[in-house]
């Protein structure tokens, strides 16, 4: 993959700056805590991080509209060759974005950058009529750029839950301090049937990256080194995921947390649902039974 010199537009030869530069992609399920490790990963001046870059957005360096810039036949890759050009172009292309067109130049100097794909996504870039039985195109190519994967996970049953509460309130991310007052009645065959989904999406992706640079992110982990920040915005080191990240993208600890961004579900579960005690029972009943005292 061909880089971009910092100082301009011009792209400058593999060997003069793929050694320095990190590429890092972060890929894990809906509400497992993606949005708060991208704000907690651009405190860093080094590490830089986009959202999800496959979801529709207006933004110049979400896929589509990356893709919309190309020349027609590139649009739409019909070969492996094709689709591992289109890759590289558009890596060069978020770097490039990332060190000239950050907020106050502040990524300029970055040297690790990184998008978000969660799960479901990671077959939506592939060559023309790529098997189904194979595993995704871009987690392959991914590997031969030698790419950092951040594996964001988190107790599924709570992940499932969040998923389907943040699509009743329409509350995604909560940066305004938005408290829950009212309680909401959970499907609760549908909630398992998500649950048992993300363990399927998770348990093929793990299989399929065999042989990459991965790293652990667990939600509940991530959440314990935020709370070492205590009154203070600086997170101090000690181990956990931000620390493992740190070390596999060769960066220094220098994380903040300015928390504007809250937990989006902020009351016990018992409040939350209303059938609770229904779902409580037929989670027993379930493969998830272990998970029932992580709902107290």
């Amino acid at each position: 993959m061909t880089g971009f010199n910092s100082q301009s537009d011009e792209p400058v030869g593999v060997d003069s700056c793929a050694r320095d530069v990190h590429l890092f992609v972060v890929i894990g399920a809906q509400r497992t805590g993606t949005n708060i490790l991208r704000e907690i990963l651009n405190t860093n001046e080094q590490l830089a991080m986009l959202g999800e870059v496959l979801t529709p957005s207006p933004a110049p360096a979400h896929w589509d509209n990356f893709c919309r810039s190309q020349p027609a036949r590139s649009v739409l890759p019909a070969t492996f060759s094709e689709t591992e050009s289109l890759l590289d172009k558009y890596f060069e292309f978020v770097r490039y974005r990332i060190r000239n067109h950050w907020e106050g130049n502040k990524k300029s100097q970055s040297h690790a950058f990184g998008v978000d794909i969660k799960y479901n996504q990671l077959r939506d870039v592939a060559p023309a009529n790529w098997s189904y039985s194979s595993p995704a195109f871009i987690l392959g190519y991914l590997r031969s750029q030698g790419a950092t994967i951040v594996h964001s996970t988190r107790n599924v049953i709570h992940c499932a839950i969040s998923t389907f509460i943040a699509a009743r309130r329409n509350v995604w991310h909560n940066y305004d301090g938005a408290v829950i007052d009212r309680s909401y009645h959970l499907d609760i065959q549908e909630c398992l049937a998500y649950a048992r989904t993300i363990v399927k999406h998770r348990d093929a992706f793990l299989e399929a990256v065999s042989g990459c640079k991965v790293v652990n992110c667990s939600y509940e982990s991530l959440v314990e080194d935020i709370a070492r920040a205590g009154s203070r915005e600086e997170i101090s080191v000690a181990p956990g995921p931000l620390w493992d990240i740190a070390q596999a993208l060769e960066a220094s600890f220098t994380f903040r947390y300015d928390r504007r961004l809250q937990k989006a579900i902020n009351i016990p579960y018992s409040r939350l649902l209303s059938n609770f005690d229904a779902f409580v029972s037929q989670l027993k009943d379930s493969e998830f039974s272990n998970l029932v005292l992580t709902l107290e």
